[in-house]
């Protein structure tokens, strides 16, 4: 199916101190209604390493009404908007169990080789542009996110847990570091309402990771991590 829409639960052990469900974990359900839709679509991860490649995501923004609570069953719609020689365009709408449109998100993928890392021409996927639909995601694409200088709010060194199947920091986990930098005061006090991340380069397993933050307006944070001194994501967080 072109449009996928797939159901999901909201459980206890994925909310935070006010029974909302973490970002972390939100985004989490959002890349696994990804995987679901391009794996009946026949280009999930698995039809991807008959080539050599695996996906990896490049940008990713988020816009939330509000963050659904504990047991609250909501649904996710996702879609390809565009194909394009090295990178795809995928977007997604999120429902609260009434039908109500709570957020909207949209996101940019690359398929890489495994071996060389390297970016794949998406030609090699043969059917995938078939599949785009040319449907906008209802929210602006994801900034183009600037460097974030001062010294470090956080420093710590990637262990086995962070990293995921491609071998490298899994995404829920940048979002964490960003997250963790507020105070619960603060997480009390505001709600998310715009997320934008820039992924630049991989972090792997022994790198020292320093995360840098930054108040450009009220309410409007941005955020780098650096792995070994080479920047590993720009993100943004607006209240």
């Amino acid at each position: 199916m072109k449009v996928g829409k797939f159901s999901f639960n909201i459980a206890p052990q994925f909310v935070d101190f006010q029974s909302k469900v973490k970002l972390s974990h939100l985004i989490d359900l959002i890349l696994t209604a990804s995987g679901y839709n391009a794996d009946e679509n026949g280009f999930g991860i698995r039809h991807l390493h008959k080539v050599g490649g695996t996906w990896v995501l490049s940008r990713f923004a988020l816009e939330m009404n509000y963050f659904p609570k504990e047991y609250e069953k909501i649904s996710i719609e996702t879609w390809v908007q565009e194909v394009h020689t090295l990178n795809t365009i995928r977007n997604y709408r999120v429902y609260n169990e009434a039908g109500e449109v709570i957020g909207n998100s949209t996101s940019v993928w690359v398929m890489i080789n495994i071996e060389t890392r390297r970016p794949m021409e998406l030609k090699l996927l043969e059917g995938i542009h078939d599949f785009a639909t040319f449907q906008e995601s209802g929210i602006e694409r994801p900034l183009k996110l600037d460097a974030v200088g001062g010294e470090p709010i956080d420093q710590f060194s990637i262990k086995y847990t962070d990293i995921d199947i491609n071998q490298h920091v899994n995404t829920v986990h940048y979002l964490d570091w960003m997250v963790n930098s507020f105070t619960l005061e603060e997480h009390k006090a505001n709600s998310i309402k715009r997320l934008d991340v820039n992924f630049m380069n991989e972090v792997v397993y022994g790198n020292r990771v320093a995360v840098f933050k930054e108040e450009v307006a009220e309410n409007d944070f941005r955020f780098e991590a650096k792995a070994d001194e080479k920047t590993a994501f720009r993100g943004r967080i607006k209240f």
